[in-house]
């Protein structure tokens, strides 16, 4: 009878419940982001099912009184990228909002190797507003691959380690540590890629070291001079703003790469030495680009940084050697790896109008 008194009263506050959590939710959100360099994958916020609150109730090992001795009947849950990302979303939850730390626990620290799914930073916070002052709801914190685990384990349907069989245990054993690595290296690598990122302004800055060209290399060479002022240039000629994005950056790398162009020193002095070969491109490209793609200045909102880069790969590709059929081979090779893989003849036809283009518009 007490068990059917307090899901009664559940069902009355439900619909508080639901407003809180999605509240609650939403101003965890916003004070997250707020943090610079704070990224999350997720985060919701669920009410129990009334049927799950029911065997929950009915459990032999635990004796609740009253509906609020239940502490999870409104979960929020926070999914992160990494691992040091958790303690951080930790600070935020304590300083902005009212911990019951006797009831919260940091599920990471334990010794037991099978629980990796459970290694959450969990909070029991007390609700404020139009729920009783007695009112909890609980807060998880974990990375995404600790996610993963526990909705694996959870579909699993094994409740307690001494539940599953002992050969499934020792394989659970085993993919815990796995997964533990795995958590770690990402990490490891996202502070490696920062650092790299870090040093690129100084490194880039001296030309005598060789800086190969890889995502973030290429968005420090678009704000270089040579790259900017080219753009500019560009941008100039079709009568166009230039903007803020970027050219498609694993299209102009693979481009750069087709044309030999691979270290971020080498594109700076091949885009000093194309200079006037690049700006004579412009307009008989998007000349040729209107007629065969539609691709015309008249569509663009704006220039794309980067597109000086764009236009140095066909300068490379096609400054040797002289002959007319040789620029056509060089050009047709470098369509057949970018667009089209499958169709020699396409990327040929392409690449022969293009030549003629050029050097039409350079009055050869």
């Amino acid at each position: 009878m007490q068990h059917d008194a307090i899901l009664r009263e559940y069902d009355q506050v439900i619909p508080l419940l639901q407003a809180f959590g999605d509240g609650a939710r939403d101003r965890v959100a916003g004070w997250i982001s707020s943090e610079p360099g704070l990224k999350l994958h997720s985060i919701t916020a669920r009410i129990k099912a009334r049927g799950s609150l029911a065997r929950k109730l009915a459990r032999p090992d635990r004796t609740y009184r009253a509906l609020w001795d239940v502490t999870d009947l409104l979960g929020l849950r926070v999914i992160t990228y990494f691992d040091d990302a958790v303690d951080r979303v930790g600070r935020v939850i304590e300083r902005r909002l009212p911990v019951d730390f006797v009831q919260s626990v940091d599920r990471r620290r334990t010794a037991e190797d099978h629980v990796f799914g459970y290694r959450s930073l969990h909070y029991v916070c007390l609700v404020e507003g139009d729920l009783p002052a007695a009112a909890r709801f609980e807060i998880q914190v974990r990375t995404l691959l600790e996610h993963a685990w526990a909705e694996i384990e959870h579909d699993l349907g094994y409740k307690s380690p001494a539940a599953i069989p002992a050969a499934a245990r020792r394989r659970l054993h085993r993919l815990a540590g796995l997964l533990e690595l795995a958590d770690q290296e990402f990490g490891a690598i996202r502070r490696e890629l920062d650092a790299y990122a870090a040093g690129l302004p100084e490194r880039i800055s001296r030309e005598s070291e060789a800086v190969p060209l890889d995502q973030l290399s290429l968005l420090e060479l678009l704000d270089g001079p040579e790259a900017r002022a080219l753009d500019l240039d560009v941008a100039r000629i079709l009568e166009k703003d230039l903007g803020d994005e970027p050219f498609f950056p694993e299209y102009l790398l693979r481009m750069l790469a087709s044309s030999g162009v691979g270290s971020v020193a080498g594109a700076r002095e091949g885009l000093r030495r194309h200079r006037e070969t690049i700006l004579a491109m412009v307009r008989p490209y998007f000349t040729f680009s209107s007629s065969a793609w539609s691709l015309s200045p008249e569509r663009m909102d704006h220039v794309l940084r980067g597109y000086s880069l764009f236009f140095l790969a066909h300068a490379a590709v096609l400054e040797a050697p002289a002959l007319g059929v040789n620029k056509v081979e060089r050009l047709t090779r470098l369509y057949r790896e970018l667009d089209y893989p499958d169709d020699a003849r396409a990327a040929h036809r392409v690449a022969s109008l293009l030549v003629d283009a050029f050097r039409e518009g350079a009055g050869d």
